[in-house]
């Protein structure tokens, strides 16, 4: 087959199927699939379990090979019609971060909007999931040949922890090269590390009995809440601080005193346009005169911490050419016993490096009281721009779309950090919904949105990608160019 002729013939394909996309997406979306600790049958819960039993049977009654290995992740193969070992891998997730406040539109009951599919994974992932099943569906059906094998890989971990990945990793033998429909396109060729910092003070509060936010690892909260025994003075000044805003509210419940602030909510690893609750309620809580010197001056502290995104409060900030500017953002709050701590997710630059920011960050948190309880870390990916891989890409997607866009660095992380030769590409075409309000539509915010014909796009580009890539194995084996 021409070229050209399989370009018409796709692009008909796709066409033919943009309501069976939609459709397939929409129920993948109504599973609140939040990964969260499970059992050993279902490691990361019921709701991940079924989502993972569902898009392998649909994968099945497609005619592929499908696997389910112990609920942990899932496999389908579109294996090639001669003995040929190579594999190229897509890699997408299942699993969602919570839901969380503030939606127009129901989390779970994904709707249709001025060209957008809105639901909680409509984007992050599960269009990835669905880009890559109808890839294969496109290739076996139009009957593209292949030399390599075609794997899609469904996660259910992706969200807290990546075990899933890190499980497939030992359990499998690396695809050749692969793709990961996580993010927008061209090419992410670089992902900055990613390091979790659990920061706890020395002392306890002495006079707040709650203190808590966020639930996700990745997602600045949206909202935080501290409690304090009720006395008249002390909420009659907080009332009297909060009068006029829209962002803190100071209620009576009970016998206690509530404080609640409410943030803008988003991806931590990208958080602009994003109000951190955590600073809000902490920026707060310090000019209360009638609360305890100590809990003051410990709201001080993480105040100053959480107030910027730069890490520069905390000694930490760097930048590179690659990557640009660490970032460093205040994700989630709670007490042991009275003990508050914050966890810190810090996207640090591609040619950083962990020892340097704990040794920095050290530096100013000790002489605060603070000390480092957790660390987890994961180290940056880099691939250089002008990688044969990364080139062969970029050349697909400026065919496809003509459009000149650079191939970039994020802030955040995907699979491809766990794989070998792979790299975040596309799934989304970075077309907003801008009817939203703002704080609303993209990855981790209420009213998560994706552009279908972005969807649409994305398969088509996919399929070309996937040509490619196999031709480009074969001539690695040969060893032409």
């Amino acid at each position: 087959m021409e070229r050209q002729e399989l370009v018409t013939k796709l692009e008909q394909y796709i066409r033919s199927h943009e309501r069976a996309i939609v459709e397939d997406l929409k129920s993948l979306v109504r599973f609140p699939s939040v990964s969260v600790e499970g059992t050993e049958e279902k490691p990361f819960g019921e709701a991940c379990a079924r989502v993972l039993d569902f898009a392998l049977n649909m994968a099945k009654e497609r005619g592929f090979l499908v696997n389910n290995h112990g609920n942990w992740y899932g496999t389908a193969f579109c294996e090639s019609r001669k003995e040929d070992e190579s594999l190229i891998g897509i890699f997408s997730h299942l699993d969602v971060v919570e839901a969380g406040d503030g939606w127009t539109y129901e989390p779970f009951e994904p709707v249709e909007k001025n060209g957008f599919l809105i639901g909680r994974g409509a984007g992050d992932n599960k269009s990835g999931a669905v880009i890559g099943l109808y890839t294969m569906q496109a290739i076996r059906e139009l009957e593209i040949p292949l030399e390599s094998n075609l794997m899609l890989y469904f996660g259910c971990n992706e969200e807290s922890g990546m075990k899933d990945i890190e499980r497939f990793a030992k359990e499998h033998v690396m695809p050749d090269y692969s793709m990961v429909p996580d993010l927008f396109f061209p090419v992410c060729y670089g992902e900055k590390g990613s390091l979790k910092l659990t920061l706890q003070a020395a002392t306890g509060f002495r006079q707040i009995t709650g203190f808590q936010a966020g639930k996700a690892e990745n997602m600045i909260p949206a909202s935080a809440a501290a409690e304090i025994p009720f006395e008249q003075d002390l909420f009659a000044e907080a009332q009297n601080l909060a009068a006029g805003r829209t962002d803190m509210e100071v209620r009576q419940e009970e016998d206690r005193i509530v404080v609640r602030s409410q943030g803008v909510s988003g991806h931590s690893a990208m958080p602009e346009g994003t109000v951190d609750a955590i600073w809000l309620l902490t920026d707060f809580l310090k000019d209360i005169t009638g609360l305890d010197a100590s809990d003051r001056e410990i709201c001080r502290n993480l105040a100053e911490f959480s107030g910027d995104y730069t890490g520069s409060r905390l000694g930490v900030a760097w930048e590179d050419e690659p990557s640009g500017k660490l970032v460093c953002a205040a994700v989630t709050a709670r007490m042991d016993g009275s003990i508050p701590e914050v966890l810190f997710s810090i996207r640090y630059p591609v040619t950083d490096y962990r020892e340097r920011i704990e040794s920095e960050l050290l530096k100013v948190i000790g002489s605060r009281g603070f000390a480092v309880k957790k660390s987890v870390n994961n180290d940056p990916l880099y691939i250089a721009k002008d990688d044969r891989y990364v080139q062969t890409l970029m050349k697909v997607y400026r065919e496809v779309t003509g459009k000149p866009n650079e191939a970039y660095v994020i802030d955040g992380g995907t699979y491809a950090r766990k794989l070998k030769h792979a790299v975040g590409y596309g799934g989304g075409n970075g077309v907003s919904a801008d009817f939203l309000p703002p704080g609303h539509g993209r990855v981790h915010q209420p009213d998560e949105a994706r552009s279908i014909q972005g969807i649409l796009e994305a398969i088509k580009i996919y399929v070309l990608s996937v040509l490619e890539i196999d031709r480009m194995i074969q001539e690695e084996k040969s060893g032409s160019r």
